[in-house]
């Protein structure tokens, strides 16, 4: 096994196990910072999106309301429980716009300019080449697309 598709499986395996408490209260902060970054994106009615380390729909989901029936959003999270949650939570939304999937965010298979939107919300440290990882969304990203990513600051409030 190489050392990313070992850090990979680590990610997957630790988010597998977590998220029967990922939606606790206490946990809470992965859906509000979700929900901030979309709303700061501003998204237009039927803007495709690409949402990577989804989780279980911090971002997604509020992105797949913004943007309504004519958008579209690809959720994309290696761990698959998490996938499940979220795809529960958007039946339970009624929301039909939003795809999620298990799968690497470094080779899903888009071709360039896929996407209006991608957005990576407190996911991208968790690839060993953040730099590679931020090429690769950027590639997917259409020209004059938003790309937003979120990281860990000294204030967690903010």
């Amino acid at each position: 096994m190489t050392e990313l598709e070992d850090a990979k499986a680590k990610a997957a395996a630790t988010y597998n196990a977590a998220a029967d408490h990922f939606d606790h209260p206490v946990s809470s902060f992965w859906h509000r910072f979700g929900r901030q970054t979309i709303e700061r994106l501003a998204l237009r009615e039927g803007e495709t999106v690409l949402d990577v380390c989804c989780g279980s729909g911090g971002s997604a989901l509020p992105a797949a309301e913004a943007v309504g029936p004519n958008g579209k959003i690809v959720a994309v999270d290696l761990a698959e429980r998490l996938v499940q949650l979220g795809e529960a939570k958007a039946r339970a939304k009624g929301l039909s716009n939003i795809e999620f999937k298990a799968a690497d965010m470094l080779s899903l298979g888009y071709p360039d300019a896929s996407f209006d939107i991608v957005v990576c919300v407190f996911g991208i440290f968790f690839v060993p080449d953040m730099v590679a990882a931020a090429k690769e969304l950027w590639r997917m990203l259409r020209p004059g697309g938003r790309l937003a990513i979120t990281t860990w600051g000294p204030d967690l409030s903010q």
